[in-house]
């Protein structure tokens, strides 16, 4: 079988899940960075410290395995892909509104931006169509 006749999906599609993979990875190594400063820092309270890691690994987890559904094209994905993205929204809220520094608002306003365009990109037509939908 040649490349050019595996079907590889729509653009828009193949779009939604590289962003999906690329916030998983910086996902990951916010959360390679926070264990990182915590053994330096040496954190009295492993617990606590477990539990902030936990929610990164867990939603960098949930976001390949989003973006592995979507190749796959299963319906499922979009769900967890869409579901994953709206859970972001509060967060960056707090960020560009709060009281911080310039760079955190300018890191949540890039955030919010991958946001809206993997969520445009998972559920456009194109994207609904070849997961049969």
């Amino acid at each position: 079988m040649t490349d050019a006749s595996v079907d590889q999906g729509p653009l828009t599609l193949r779009w939604g899940v590289l962003v999906l993979w690329i916030q998983a990875a910086l996902v990951t190594v916010l959360a390679v960075v926070e264990i990182v400063q915590l053994i330096r820092n040496g954190a009295d309270r492993f617990e606590t410290a477990a539990w902030i890691i936990a929610g990164p690994l867990v939603a960098a987890a949930a976001l390949f395995f989003a973006g592995r559904l979507l190749v796959n094209r299963k319906p499922a994905g979009r769900g967890l892909a869409v579901a994953i993205q709206l859970s972001a929204v509060p967060v960056v809220f707090f960020m560009i509104t709060g009281d911080s520094d310039a760079w955190v608002k300018v890191l949540g306003a890039v955030i919010g931006v991958s946001v809206i365009a993997c969520v445009a990109l998972v559920v456009a037509p194109a994207s609904r169509k070849a997961i049969g939908l």
